[in-house]
């Protein structure tokens, strides 16, 4: 992470060693993927070569035992979040995720036995399965930890920007990606090539300031591939500058806006950057006029939610009904004037999770570790049992089960008069569970609802099938973790 202050330095100055392998984010976690499976066959096929382990053969087994396998490991490595760049760098969460990820596709695995090899006679075969897999996967990880996390497998990255901007586009850049660096940076409010302004500068910084008639020179010099240019005034770039980012691009060197470069690495719409030009960002008709996909849609909503409350309300019914007057007295049920499409209310259904008396004071948001909520409410919302009921309003089509969160008439005032574009995200249902919800903690605050209003925003413009998939891994995430408030 950027210090407080980013300081500037003369680019000659630097000693930088030579990045040799650039990955982006998706490369990375694909790289990661493919060897956690290669890692299961590998392992499982040594093992198999042991006489006296007749449970699982890698080599011998029938091909859909063994994709069966790395299907299902996939699954719960996506759900433990393997895939995450800043956890598969620290040994802990490692061990802690790839450890529930193959305990998990370990016990599923051995529950079918439809699908896969009958369980052995000695049953010390499936710990040796188990620990082979696990040992495997781990190896690799050290090797990723210890090899891919260096200086020569980062991206590096030239920013053009205005020199007071440069410290919050930088750090919203770099923030988002540990392998992202920023190595210098050409300052729009420069004359070309001023050389009094460079020889001003003092040397005690991170990063380097490049004159602009020198930038083919440093991104020849470092190996630079990309570079981002942050013009958001939209004023015309310098004729110079112009000419210079025109030819580097017929060198096959990735020129970047800046909006993209930061939605692509924080899956969120900058929409502190968005001016006039907002039909760039918010594309309503992908939300909007896709009948088959909004039938589709609708159709899964209905499915997944009758089958969820003839499944589990009975359930749950039955626990807030036997705890609810001992652990939080008063109704069972809470409802709610809601923001629905089109800014149109609707009334909410939840698990009541404060005291009765919570917003005698006026509404306001709920804090971490609020006192309104009983200590029965606080494990309801941890599990995301409270809103359960919503699944009446997704029937009824007040909501969608993905979509972003239903804010209260009060908030949504407040917030669309403080933060532009606000509203657009009523343009569609808001959902039970969404984009924002699964990436953000619950908003407490103008920037909590600023940053998911960005989410939101990158869902609208974004909806498809695999982000929708995305969600519901994330949500599914979410609950085992306890991450709920």
């Amino acid at each position: 992470m950027l210090s407080n202050a980013i300081k500037i330095t003369i680019f000659n100055r630097m000693n930088l060693k030579k990045a040799k392998v650039n990955f982006n984010i998706s490369e990375r976690k694909v790289l990661l993927w493919l060897m956690d499976l290669l890692a299961i066959t590998a392992t499982t096929g040594f093992l198999g070569i042991w006489e006296s382990f007749t449970y699982y053969q890698t080599f011998n087994v029938p091909v859909h035992q063994w994709l069966y396998l790395l299907i299902i490991y996939s699954f719960f490595a996506l759900v433990f979040e393997c895939y995450d760049l800043r956890r598969s760098s620290r040994y802990e969460l490692i061990l802690a995720n790839v450890g529930l990820a193959v305990s998990w596709t370990t016990l599923i695995f051995l529950m079918t036995p439809k699908i896969t090899p009958f369980l052995p006679v000695h049953r010390i075969d499936v710990f040796y399965f188990y620990l082979s897999m696990l040992s495997g996967i781990f190896f690799w990880r050290f090797i990723y930890i210890n090899l891919f996390i260096r200086p020569w497998f980062s991206q590096w990255v030239v920013l053009v920007a205005k020199q007071n901007d440069l410290q919050d586009l930088a750090q919203a850049l770099m923030n988002s990606d540990p392998y992202y660096k920023i190595i210098g940076f050409v300052d729009l409010s420069q004359k070309t090539g001023d050389a009094s302004t460079i020889e001003n500068m003092t040397d005690f910084g991170t990063i380097p300031l490049i004159p602009q008639n020198a930038l083919k020179g440093f991104i020849s010099q470092h190996e630079v591939k990309r570079v981002v240019v942050a013009n958001h005034s939209r004023q015309s770039l310098s004729l110079p500058l112009y000419r210079c980012l025109l030819d580097l691009s017929k060198t096959g060197l990735s020129i970047k806006d800046y909006n993209s470069e930061y939605e692509t690495l924080n899956a969120r719409v900058p929409i502190q950057h968005v001016k006039k030009e907002f039909y760039r960002f918010f594309p309503y008709h992908r939300a909007n006029q896709n009948k088959l996909s909004l039938f589709l849609q609708r159709t899964v909503d209905i499915i997944f939610s009758v089958l969820g409350l003839v499944l589990f309300m009975p359930l749950f019914m039955l626990l807030a009904t036997l705890l609810n007057p001992m652990l939080n007295p008063g109704p069972l049920f809470y409802v709610q004037k809601r923001v629905g499409r089109n800014n149109e209310c609707f009334t909410i259904y939840k698990f009541r999770t404060m005291a009765v008396d919570a917003e005698k004071m006026g509404p306001q948001y709920t804090t971490k570790d609020d006192t309104r909520v009983s200590t029965f409410g606080r494990f309801l919302r941890r599990m995301r049992i409270d809103e359960f009921p919503q699944l009446f309003n997704v029937i009824k089509g007040d909501m969608n089960l993905i979509g972003p969160r239903p804010e209260r008439p009060e908030f949504v005032e407040s917030l669309s008069e403080k933060i532009p574009f606000y509203d657009v995200r009523h343009v569609i249902k808001p959902g039970l569970t969404g984009w924002a919800q699964v990436n953000h903690n619950y908003g407490t605050s103008h920037d909590d609802a600023l940053i998911k209003l960005q989410y939101d925003l990158y869902y609208i413009k974004n909806r498809s099938l695999f982000l929708d998939m995305s969600i519901y891994i994330k949500t599914l995430t979410t609950i085992l973790f306890l991450r709920g408030q």
